[in-house]
């Protein structure tokens, strides 16, 4: 490739082409991204899909724009792929993590135990999924903070999603006095709980008896609901309702 525009300045030529080829490879990211996120939303294709293709689309993009540079500077880039066979163990060792990160992704993908904006906890760091990338995972605890979980962590480690099914039990322990009736208690407290507009119909509402002490009988007390993003607020029901029963029978 002639790159001598300039023969009195064989630089400049040279510079030039760089500076196209890296200007065509942010437009090229940009478009391509633009042009995913429309068609994953025409046809309604959901966010972890579409970070992840994002992703892959924007490192081979990387890949080719490099690849040219090399050209552009006068590298035989078939010499290049020799040496890196040579030394290709080496290379290997050092980005085998790297390499883990982005099968990782894949499976995950696959998998579809997450997803974006689901609620997970691993390593008890528990957080809402903004962000599934092929190497990393990002999420937002509840404090606001952003943490980006390498891949290979979901998948060395057990993890907790909170919001894989469409309803969630809400539990709350409580000390009930020994002069109240348990068997009272509970019928009435599960009336109580059934006419929370929250609750759902089709779920039992229960109390169950965990131990004696001295303070008075320990219960937990379990109701469903289906919206996760509400489980404080619905807590906070539960416990108001308990306390206005047991001010009434004690």
């Amino acid at each position: 490739m002639n790159l001598n525009i300039f023969p009195q300045y064989p630089f400049i030529g040279l510079f030039i082409y760089i500076v196209i080829i890296l200007v065509a490879t942010v437009l090229a990211v940009k478009i391509s991204s633009f042009l995913i996120n429309r068609v994953t939303k025409k046809f309604e294709i959901e966010l972890t899909f579409n970070y992840l293709l994002r992703d892959l689309v924007k490192y081979l993009i990387y890949i080719i724009a490099f690849l040219m540079i090399l050209e552009v500077v006068g590298i035989d880039i078939n010499a290049l792929i020799v040496s890196v066979g040579v030394v290709g163990i080496t290379l290997g060792f050092a980005a085998r993590d790297v390499i883990s990160s982005f099968v990782s992704g894949i499976f995950i993908l696959a998998d579809k135990t997450v997803k974006v904006g689901e609620v997970i906890e691993v390593n008890n760091i528990k957080g809402k999924v903004t962000k599934l990338g092929f190497r990393t995972t990002t999420i937002v605890t509840p404090d606001n903070l952003i943490v980006t979980i390498p891949n290979t962590v979901l998948a060395k480690n057990p993890y907790i999603n909170y919001t894989f099914f469409d309803k969630y039990r809400i539990d709350l322990e409580v000390i009930i006095p020994f002069n109240i009736d348990i068997t009272n208690f509970e019928k009435a407290l599960i009336q109580r709980i059934s006419n929370l507009n929250w609750v759902l119909i089709d779920s039992s509402a229960k109390v169950d008896v965990l131990e004696m002490n001295e303070d008075g009988i320990k219960v937990k007390i379990s109701a469903w609901g289906e919206n996760y993003s509400r489980i404080d607020c619905y807590r906070l029901d539960l416990a108001n309702e308990v306390r206005k029963l047991i001010g009434e029978m004690d």
